[in-house]
């Protein structure tokens, strides 16, 4: 209880940016960000969007004066830099960043064209490049954190879910060399590689994810399996209210990466110490069901 405690007294007044804040686990973030006393700037692609979370704020009682709302595509020029300069003018400054944005999908790797692989990475890596940059200074003089989102599949290739460990493994890299350079200088700069997430009831996104996971599936003749959170796998929902815990935890004890379960995370350390032994095993565990 202490230790829940503290990570709640440590957010108090800090100025948070939560960049895909307005659905699924960036929303679920900024509301755990926004009750230990943060002043959070969700961001959105689009105005409902933005005005739908703020609204599933106000209902859960979370301060209104705490949590505001701005549309930005980040996948833009120039749109990092505006929501930068947005936090600055409603929130009085940049502390942190939280960075949620991304794009999971399933598909074949050979039937992915160039333009489709090309959204993926707008969507995973491109879109925090600039953000990234427009607020390093600031969160560097606050001795702040950059946390980013990235997934299991960033670290393990799973079937059917190629396109998006290529993206995700790139943002897994960028992550590395943003905290090589700017770590030295007092930044907490942490990877947080989740396997599926539950999607809250509350949540204004609740059913669209699975919908376009079963059309993608079904468009590329994949195995009804492939549709499921995970693919072929079999992880459990990851709570998301207890991984914001983890990932606020993870915060104040300024971790460098958090993979969860943790089960994957010793999968994938096989995999890097015994390459064939390893890739065998991951081929066995996620094979389509016959």
């Amino acid at each position: 209880m202490a230790a829940r405690a503290d990570a709640e007294k440590a957010w108090h007044g800090r100025r948070v940016i939560v960049a895909g804040g307005t659905a699924g686990f960036g929303l679920v973030l900024a509301r755990h960000l926004a009750r230990h006393g943060a002043a959070v700037l969700l961001v959105g692609r689009s105005a409902e969007g933005v005005r739908q979370a703020l609204a599933t704020c106000e209902r859960a009682g979370e301060s209104t004066a705490l949590v505001h709302g701005i549309t930005a595509d980040l996948g833009r020029a120039g749109e990092g830099n505006r929501v930068a300069g947005e936090a600055i003018r409603l929130l009085g400054g940049i502390d942190d960043l939280f960075f949620c944005v991304g794009r999971s999908g399933r598909a074949t790797i050979l039937g992915t064209s160039v333009a489709t692989l090309q959204d993926y990475l707008d969507a995973n890596l491109y879109s925090a490049v600039e953000l990234t940059q427009a607020v390093a200074a600031d969160v560097t003089r606050a001795a702040g954190h950059l946390v980013y989102i990235g997934s299991l599949a960033g670290k393990i290739v799973m079937p059917f879910m190629g396109p998006y460990s290529v993206a995700k493994s790139a943002l897994a890299a960028y992550v590395d060399a943003v905290r090589l350079e700017l770590e030295p200088r007092g930044v907490h700069v942490l990877l947080v590689s989740p396997g599926p997430i539950r999607r809250r009831a509350d949540d204004p996104a609740a059913d669209r994810a699975a919908e376009r996971y079963a059309a993608e599936a079904a468009a590329a003749g994949l195995p009804p399996e492939a549709a499921v959170p995970g693919g072929t796998t079999t992880l459990s929902q990851i709570d998301p209210d207890a991984l914001a815990h983890k990932i606020l935890t993870a915060c104040r004890r300024r971790t460098s990466e958090l993979v969860v379960p943790r089960k994957v995370a010793l999968l994938g350390g096989l995999i890097e110490w015994f390459p064939d032994a390893g890739r065998r095993l991951l081929a066995w565990a996620t094979r389509p069901k016959r």
